[in-house]
């Protein structure tokens, strides 16, 4: 039933959001996919009135999944379409005694009952069935609430003057959880394995968080929203498809719902962009479906410690999205440059059976083996996040997957912490490929080594490879790099160094 109610939500959407849409995108049943399905919810409908999964008796109906088909029939009300009478009216009753009695099934912690409760507040606060006491019973239990629950109470105790103070409590709450940084904004929070029983995760959270922010004029979110979308779009990435159905839904609908409080003036405009006083490039924007444009300007001869402005002028109406980027190359590059991205790098050297932290500027011979060890950490989720680290001229990496590697150099990789390491900094490291939610792929080239990811939650992440000392001589150790692929303004830089590799006495 939860997929088929989303599949019911979505077709509603895809009728709504033609302006938005290319031609090549149809869904040919969609005008009347909807109310087929939900003229079948009475199959999915327990005695109880509450919703099951799959059959309809009250042992299986779930408290979680009836509340989200409360929130569901809330919107395709408004869309047009008819709920059937007696599945709503059970479906009510259900949920208003869910509210207001102390029962749920025995694997529902108290955080996931509040929560759920939380949903079934934002579900029927428009209809008339909830009061002021409803909101104001439940505060105490706001903290407890996950970020996705708190997001569904503020939008609850929005509705009424005298649960004001609740709602901005409850919005100062869910800001105690975000992190900002690179043009973006995202919400994070940690929680056991029973949420998995109400289908949490973290970027239903977010996408619940930006129709709490759509539903609000509160100054305290400012431009936060935009960055949240940034977020929620990167995350997907370039996928064509959210993680599951409830992400899929939940911030589809938080998308539409930024879209009807922002881009409801259709874009009819025309904008310059200049570098002091010189124009250099102009586009023009008539349709929502436009692409985004590119100007560039150069970097030329006496740039170089000028200061100068970029402005942007546009004429006309529409809402007007835009991003700013320097490339540049520093003359004396700063070490440990965090811009959302902390990444450190260590060289270790193995001296009596033992590895040894090797201090700048390292000092070996030709045919040694060097371990590196490359630590990230990231506050929040990141997407798509790769690490670079180019190798010394005078090294290069030994690949142990190869057979023409040697077994000796293979044992060598295996992990063995050097005293004084970083290692010892955290307890939690996220090894390589220990989930497809991790950095998972590698290639060792011969001027560098790349780790890649598609996803991944914010914590600490250990990544190593070996290296030889294959030519004599002097020879710099770039920094290592971690960058978002398609988000640039993310990234961390770690520190420079230099190896002196000499003949083998």
């Amino acid at each position: 039933w939860e997929q088929k109610l989303s599949v019911a939500a979505m077709a509603s959407h895809y009728k709504n959001l033609k302006p938005y849409l290319d031609d090549a995108t149809t869904w040919k049943d969609a005008d009347t996919l909807t109310q087929s399905i939900l003229d079948q919810a009475a199959s999915y409908q327990a005695p109880n009135g509450g919703m099951a999964y799959y059959i309809a008796r009250d042992e299986y109906a779930d408290p979680y999944l009836s509340a989200y088909t409360a929130l569901a029939f809330q919107r395709l009300k408004k869309s047009g379409y008819k709920i059937p009478v007696s599945v709503e009216s059970g479906l009510e009753k259900y949920l208003l005694a869910f509210l207001r009695n102390d029962s749920a099934p025995d694997y529902y912690q108290d955080g996931m009952k509040s929560t759920v409760r939380a949903v079934i507040l934002a579900a029927y606060k428009d209809s008339g069935k909830i009061t002021k006491n409803d909101i104001l019973r439940f505060r105490p239990h706001m903290k407890e609430m996950s970020l996705f629950g708190k997001a569904h109470y503020f939008m609850a105790a929005q509705s009424f003057p005298e649960t004001k103070d609740a709602a901005q409590e409850t919005l100062d709450q869910i800001f105690a959880s975000g992190v900002e940084s690179g043009g973006k904004f995202s919400f994070n929070e940690t929680w056991d394995d029973g949420y998995d029983r109400i289908l949490a995760t973290p970027l239903r959270d977010n996408c619940a968080i930006l129709s709490a922010f759509a539903d609000t004029d509160n100054a305290q979110i400012g431009d936060k929203a935009f960055k949240l979308v940034r977020m929620i779009t990167q995350g997907r990435g370039n996928r064509d498809h959210f993680k599951n159905t409830q992400e899929n839904m939940f911030c589809m609908n938080a998308l539409i719902d930024y879209a009807h409080k922002y881009e409801s003036v259709r874009p009819d405009m025309r904008v310059t962009a200049s570098y002091g006083e010189k124009p250099f490039g102009e586009a023009s924007f008539k349709d929502l479906r436009d692409k985004p444009v590119t100007l560039e300007r150069p970097l030329e001869p006496g740039d170089e410690g000028a200061k100068g402005a970029v402005t942007l002028r546009r004429e006309g109406d529409g809402r007007l999205y835009y991003a700013t980027r320097l490339r540049y190359a520093p003359k004396n590059p700063k070490d440990q440059v965090n811009a959302g991205v902390d990444i450190r790098r260590e060289y270790s050297i193995k001296k009596d059976g033992k590895w040894t932290l090797a201090a700048a500027p390292v000092k070996i011979n030709r045919g040694d083996l060097v371990r590196v060890d490359l630590y990230v950490s990231i506050p929040t989720a990141r997407n798509f996040l790769v690490v670079d680290d180019p190798l010394p001229g005078g090294l290069e990496t030994v690949n142990t997957d190869l057979a023409t590697a040697s077994n000796v150099d293979a044992n060598q990789a295996q992990f063995d912490e050097a005293g004084g390491s970083w290692w010892f900094k955290f307890n939690d490291w996220n090894e390589y490929a220990i989930s497809r939610w991790s950095f998972y792929h590698k290639e060792l080239r011969y001027d560098s080594a790349r780790f890649y990811s598609d996803w991944l939650e914010p914590g600490n992440y250990h990544l190593s490879y070996m290296a030889q000392a294959v030519a004599s001589g002097t020879f710099a150790a770039p920094p290592v790099k971690a960058e978002e692929m398609y988000d640039p303004d993310v990234y961390g830089l770690g520190s420079k160094g230099s190896f002196l590799v000499q003949e083998t006495p």
